[in-house]
């Protein structure tokens, strides 16, 4: 699907996983990471329709055009598959 790492970084304190994507307002958590892929798949989608409708004029934002790209373009499971650096 795409050969740059999404680096998201993974954390599990008291029995919830976290992930996030460094430099992105992106963040998501669940009882397992499973859930909480899921949940930041959930948060990408909403980030990109965030920034066609309004984000792209952000300065903060407006270079996070690749990103929406690619989400725009994947499916759920090649996203997970980006997310976990998985071959799925």
């Amino acid at each position: 699907m795409n050969n740059v790492s999404a680096k998201a970084q993974v954390v599990n304190e008291d029995g919830v996983w976290g992930m996030f994507l460094p430099g992105l307002p992106l963040a998501a958590d669940g009882t397992t990471l499973e859930e909480a892929t899921i949940d930041l798949i959930d948060a990408l989608r909403e980030y990109a329709e965030d920034w066609e409708d309004h984000l792209r004029a952000a300065p903060n934002h407006r270079d996070n055009w690749a990103l929406v790209q690619l989400i725009d373009s994947s499916t759920d499971e090649e996203l997970d598959a980006w997310l976990t650096d998985s071959k799925k």
